[in-house]
């Protein structure tokens, strides 16, 4: 996703445009800005995380440290040579997961499309190379369905799944034609783009999804400022999984601002609803309870901003791209609820880091700690993590130690998810990885 930040060395991304500018038309059916954004280079930078091999972490009285060799869940490059030059086929998204009543686990992780990836366990799937789901590419940024990411699933006994899609407007690639064109005259991210909240839905437990209502009345978050060219990269997107709180019943999930836009400041904002078939129920964090409501910039009355905005955790805020004066902040790529630490644990991708805090109540979290996933990896695969990303734990055994289908409980031996980015996606490419981690208290 365009979150992703500069790792990429000059020359790797020279390699990778050759091999692009020599296929043709028959080799990548259509090659569009979503799949070119391997090369745009927004990526973590792995070698800049300085943790010191097999440091065990603490926060709030507790240590996590890696506890096994990673297992490599899916690999876009062998799906690439399988299924032929289908790029946007990678793993830009955190890993998501769900079970159905015939045992049947389903992942959620990719791109723009959405694939089938179904196996026995979270460590053991199987990516089919058809799509089932694309995005709608709609480029009128009033109707918040340009760019989608099919993220964060929670799926119920009847079949149900609901799902948050993080859906980005690059206006330099919509509107370059038309009466309201050129929506952009910039050279691109971190300026002319914004990102929102929609809402998808199954009824087949994943077979097919269709918006939950027809755009934009599916829109679940935004910022209440509409699109403009100028701003640094802003708006509500990058949420975390949902998760049903153990206590209150709500269900809850992190969504990140990158830059002050308006009132909104940049940060974590936590959001919760107890109707998840209805997207406009997801009521923001005001400081005191969860009382702000979400709105389209594009219906509301002037002067009433202040009325949709959410007061952020205190988690880190900032900028996703390096920029001169800002701090970077951090993206919640995953929550869990740990039996074992009767805690909210987050993991945060932090430019080049990954981290965790833990939590009582959402909004208060500890200090972020780093997590090191590089310790002890073989050299033969730590030489394809030119890069990495969204960082989520999940438990293999959630379903039957916790009850929990959807994969948000953990224990004391969770597995890390998380991508790696490699030299090119003909060669290494990206690879979803599981990392066994054991915590300590």
């Amino acid at each position: 996703m365009i979150r992703l930040l500069f790792v990429c060395s000059m020359a790797s991304l020279s390699v990778a445009s050759a091999q692009l500018h020599q296929m043709t038309s028959q080799d990548v059916p259509k090659i569009t800005s979503i799949q070119k954004r391997w090369w745009d280079g927004r990526l973590y930078d792995a070698s800049a995380d300085t943790t010191p091999a097999g440091t065990a972490v603490d926060t709030d009285g507790a240590t996590v440290a890696v506890s096994g060799p990673s297992v490599d869940v899916w690999g876009a490059v062998n799906t690439l040579h399988r299924c032929g030059s289908y790029i946007a086929s990678v793993p830009d998204i955190p890993a998501r997961a769900y079970l159905d009543n015939d045992g049947l686990t389903h992942m959620i992780v990719g791109s723009t499309s959405y694939h089938h990836m179904n196996g026995s366990s979270i460590l053991n799937v199987t990516r089919e190379c058809a799509p089932t789901w694309n995005a709608t590419l709609d480029p009128n940024p009033a109707n918040f369905a340009g760019d989608e990411f099919l993220d964060s699933p929670i799926a119920f006994e009847n079949g149900t799944v609901v799902a948050l899609v993080h859906t980005e407007y690059p206006g330099n690639v919509y509107n370059t034609t038309g009466p309201d064109a050129p929506m952009c005259t910039l050279r691109g991210y971190p300026q002319c783009w914004t990102v929102s909240i929609g809402m998808a839905i199954s009824h087949d437990f994943g077979s097919t999804w269709a918006h939950i209502r027809p755009p934009p009345h599916h829109l679940v978050a935004a910022v209440p400022y509409g699109y403009n060219q100028s701003q640094l990269a802003y708006g509500w997107g990058d949420p975390s999984n949902i998760i049903k709180h153990p206590k209150d019943g709500y269900y809850y999930a992190a969504i990140w601002n990158r830059n002050q836009v308006g009132l909104q400041a940049p940060g974590i904002c936590m959001m919760r609803t107890n109707d998840l078939m209805d997207p406009s129920s997801w009521r923001a964090w005001d400081g005191t309870a969860y009382t702000k409501s979400f709105a389209s910039p594009y219906t509301l009355k002037p002067g009433t901003e202040g009325d949709h905005v959410c007061t952020v955790t205190n988690l880190p805020a900032g900028t996703a791209t390096p920029i001169s004066g800002k701090k970077r902040g951090c993206q919640a790529a995953g929550i869990a609820w740990s039996t074992y630490l009767e805690k909210f644990i987050v993991t945060l991708g932090c430019g080049e880091t990954f981290q965790w805090a833990t939590s009582d109540d959402l909004i208060t979290w500890t200090k972020p700690q780093l997590l090191d996933v590089r310790h002890n990896m073989p050299v033969n695969t730590s030489k394809m993590v030119v890069a990495m990303n969204y960082p989520t734990f999940m438990d293999p055994t959630a379903p039957t130690a916790f009850g929990d289908n959807n994969f948000y409980t953990v224990g004391q031996h969770p597995f890390l998810f998380w991508a790696s980015i490699g030299h090119s996606p003909y060669t290494d490419g990206r690879h979803q990885w599981a990392t066994p981690f054991r915590f300590q208290k």
